[in-house]
């Protein structure tokens, strides 16, 4: 069986990516990471957002996931407008982890994107590009996101043990995600007006 993936915009204007392909990833990624076949998969790009904007938002409903990202979460950063399929398949991926996650994964409780905190992003991707890293089979940055989640979580000893623990978990709850940025907060001796930066989704109001 495939799963009931929509795309918005059914065609893409602003930037070269073909919607089938794109499609055909999301698919792939889907089949790859468990989504069951009975939950339908909702995608909208805003092509308007090109690189380096990489940012994605996921809500989950029974029996159906939703997933907002910008354009440039797909995009190869070598060139201009043009779909990356190894990157686009994590990005992916990563996403439908936290739709799953959202839905039977232990985060039912979990505030939306738009509202939960930077430190908690960044924690559950972590948790969502690891799990993608165990399974192997995808394209992973691991310095990349190892620096994204050291600039919101704060760079000490800490924050890297929790990094390296998350990063190799089998499994994590929104609970245990929460006590985990109560001890980054503790250990973060950044003056305040350095912590705040944006979140990662960018998704409008």
């Amino acid at each position: 069986m495939s799963h009931a993936i929509s795309l918005t915009p059914e065609a893409f204007t602003l930037v070269k990516f073909d919607a089938a392909e794109l499609l055909a990833i999301a698919e792939d990624a889907a089949t790859a990471v468990g989504v069951p076949d009975d939950v339908s998969i909702a995608i909208d790009v805003d092509e308007a957002l090109p690189g380096p904007l990489i940012a994605s938002a996921a809500e989950a409903v029974p029996g159906k996931l939703s997933f907002w990202f910008s354009g440039g979460s797909f995009e190869d950063p070598k060139r201009l407008a043009m779909l990356q399929p190894e990157m686009s398949r994590t990005e992916l991926a990563a996403a439908f982890l936290r739709g799953r996650d959202r839905l039977d994964g232990g985060f039912e409780d979990a505030p939306p994107d738009g509202e939960i905190s930077e430190r908690q992003r960044a924690i559950w991707d972590v948790y969502a590009e690891g799990r993608l890293a165990q399974q192997g089979g995808f394209l992973i940055n691991e310095p990349r996101r190892r620096y994204s989640y050291r600039l919101r979580c704060g760079f000490s000893d800490v924050a890297d043990a929790e990094y390296d623990r998350v990063w190799k978990a089998p499994s994590l709850s929104w609970t245990e995600l929460e006590e985990i940025e109560g001890r980054l907060a503790g250990a973060d001796t950044r003056p305040e007006a350095r912590k705040p930066l944006r979140h990662e989704s960018l998704r409008p109001s």
